[in-house]
C-alpha cells in the first residue's frame, strides 16, 4: 500500500508539472510573437525548459514507482 501512495503522489505531481509546462510554453510563444524583448524571452525560455526537465524526471519517477508497486502488490 505504501508504493501505491507513492505512485499516486508522484503521478499527481507529474500531471501538475505537465500542465504548468503547457502554460509556460503558451506564455513563451505568445511573448515571442508579440514582443522583441530578448531578456524576457530568454528568461521565459529558461523557465519553460526547467519545467520540461522536471516533467521528464517526474515521468521517470512515476514509471519507476508504478513498476515497483506492480512488482510488490501484483
Amino acid at each position: 500500500m505504501f508504493w501505491t501512495f507513492i505512485w499516486f503522489l508522484v503521478n499527481m505531481l507529474f500531471v501538475a508539472s505537465i500542465i504548468t509546462y503547457l502554460f509556460m510554453h503558451r506564455s513563451y510563444t505568445e511573448k515571442r510573437r508579440l514582443s522583441n524583448d530578448a531578456e524576457l524571452l530568454n528568461r521565459l525560455n529558461r523557465r519553460r525548459r526547467l519545467a520540461g526537465a522536471l516533467s521528464i524526471i517526474l515521468f521517470i519517477a512515476m514509471a519507476a514507482s508504478f513498476m515497483i508497486n506492480m512488482r510488490l502488490n501484483g
